[in-house]
């Protein structure tokens, strides 16, 4: 029998066991069990649980989910067609359904699968190789596993909190977690400040505006650039979002064209082989990038050079955007873009290629070796262009552009000052800026361990984080490489714990990174060996 811990019960988690199932079928009498560590039910994980609000709705269009597998052989797609009170057609659906999709898919493996799959509702406090096995403790007891993989998504398994005053709440509490104790704290008709102004900011407006009656005129999935919000009467009189530099996400681009689709094809093939070169250099990695965008602004006939694209992507906002001060006019502006009521930007071209070219760049960059300043930069760069191509879908900037036209919304930068009539001190705040990628706080050696968990791993020299990164260093196969540098065969790593070695974790696209299917490969051919040990 071969001990498997899984410590987090997100999608990864459940990624990786179902491709485990489907190598392990032909194999005789594989005698696997493998216990799921995570305070929320598996397959959905935190994130994803089925009890959030149903005004949180995912970011990415639908299409792209698929945790399908030979017991459970349906997309979410297909899943939810034949599901009552669902709107099947609908690109954007509450995050909830997909927690409800993905927790079946769970407990399909649980019930029919050739490995035994038990879900053990605890926080990991501590991991320690013992003999080489690993000991997993928690509030309730101590076992011993033969392998341990690390999948803690966002970081809620064993998260440090740093200690709020008595004014803040944390965003989760009052989206994803859904406590009703955290919600009532914010009265109908008070004020709130939002430290942040990105996703999981809008996530917090929505859960205090329509998560509290609130209605809306218009249909903001139609393709349409006018929605109005009717007020319950229970909402906050005024929501500040607070950011350091006042720019907003821009809206996802919309269909591009076959023209400007062929455009990219090249530029593919150029990521493709710096990727595989053996003497990658950073400037070559930005002159593809600037080339790329350089062709895409042609085919969609925007003025452009490339001294003006790199600005963009330094200052993170382009020219076109210089004379608005206010993100929600941005916001406007971006939507009419969108719609061909505006010309394109130097963002949405931006937007196009990032987006474009996201799959390749995964690929090409997996575990760089980055010098301390051109990773600095890259992550700066990376952020800019994440937010030209990775904002809120449609309905959600329409939604936050009627809030913003009654008054109810609004958005400054936090070096402000007071924010509102009411004195800051006396404002109630929600903390919406989340928890960074990888398992440190900052990048190496100035960041400080996200959990004891990971603290003690550090410690210890099980697993190695590189200067200038925050995420763990992995092989291909996820596995964990020590302080030594070598490999340690039996810790896995898998998802956002391992980002900046590897590059876009944060999705629920199935087919972006492959480190799960080697995992289970190796797992499969430990499990084979063994039975082979067995039978002589």
């Amino acid at each position: 029998m071969i001990r498997i811990a899984m410590i987090g019960g997100g999608p990864k988690s459940l990624f990786a066991l179902l491709e485990l199932h489907e190598r392990l079928q032909g194999v005789a009498s594989p005698s696997v069990l493998v216990d799921v560590y995570d305070p929320y039910p598996p397959g959905a994980g935190r994130v994803w649980n089925t009890a959030q609000p149903q005004e949180l709705r995912i970011n990415v269009n639908a299409r792209i989910i698929d945790a399908s597998f030979s017991l459970g052989p349906r997309s979410f797609d297909q899943w939810r067609q034949d599901k009552p009170g669902t709107d099947s057609s609908d690109p954007f659906p509450p995050r909830a359904l997909v927690g409800k999709y993905l927790s079946e898919q769970f407990e399909q493996l649980v019930q029919h699968s050739c490995i035994e799959v038990e879900h053990r509702a605890y926080v990991v406090d501590a991991l320690n190789k013992v003999d080489g096995k690993w000991e997993v403790t928690t509030c309730k007891v101590t076992e011993v596993y033969d392998e341990v993989v690390l999948a803690t998504g966002h970081g809620v398994t064993g998260q440090i909190v740093e200690q709020l005053d008595p004014m803040s709440i944390q965003a989760t509490a009052l989206t994803v977690q859904s406590l009703e104790s955290e919600a009532q704290r914010i009265p109908a008709g008070g004020e709130v400040i939002i430290k942040g102004s990105a996703l999981t900011a809008y996530d917090v407006v929505l859960r205090l505006t329509e998560g509290r009656s609130g209605s809306w005129e218009g249909d903001s999935g139609a393709g349409g650039l006018t929605l109005i919000y009717v007020p319950s009467g229970n909402e906050p009189k005024l929501i500040t979002m607070t950011s350091r530099r006042g720019i907003s996400m821009t809206p996802k681009p919309q269909a591009v064209g076959s023209r400007v689709q062929d455009a990219l094809v090249p530029y593919r093939s150029e990521l493709r082989t710096w990727g595989g070169s053996q003497e990658r250099k950073t400037d070559q990695l930005w002159n593809i990038l600037t080339d790329a965008a350089l062709a895409v602004a042609k085919a969609s006939a925007v003025e452009a050079s490339k001294e003006a694209l790199q600005d963009t992507v330094h200052q993170g906002i382009s020219e076109q955007f210089a004379g608005q001060n206010n993100p929600f006019e941005q916001l406007r502006y971006s939507l009419e873009v969108n719609h061909g009521v505006k010309p394109k930007t130097h963002e949405w071209v931006w937007g196009v290629v990032w987006s474009g070219l996201y799959r390749e760049m995964v690929e090409a960059l997996s575990r760089y070796e980055w010098d301390r300043q051109s990773r600095q930069e890259f992550n700066m760069m990376a952020s800019n262009l994440e937010r030209m191509a990775f904002g809120p879908p449609e309905p959600t900037a329409l939604k936050l552009l009627a809030l913003s036209e009654i008054g109810i919304l609004r958005h400054e930068n936090s070096g402000q000052g007071t924010m509102g009539d009411t004195p800051r001190s006396e404002v109630l705040r929600v903390d919406a800026v989340t928890v960074p990628p990888g398992v440190l706080s900052a990048p190496a050696p100035e960041g400080v361990p996200a959990s004891a968990l990971y603290k003690s791993l550090l410690v210890s020299g099980e697993i190695f984080i590189r200067q200038g990164e925050r995420g763990i260093l992995t092989d291909t196969d996820g596995t964990c490489l020590d302080a030594q540098g070598q490999r340690n065969e039996s810790l896995t790593a898998l998802g956002r714990p391992t980002e900046d070695p590897t590059l876009g974790h944060d999705t629920l696209n199935r087919t972006l990174h492959t480190e799960y299917q080697r995992w289970a490969q190796r797992v499969t051919t430990r499990v084979i060996a063994s039975n082979q040990k067995v039978a002589r």
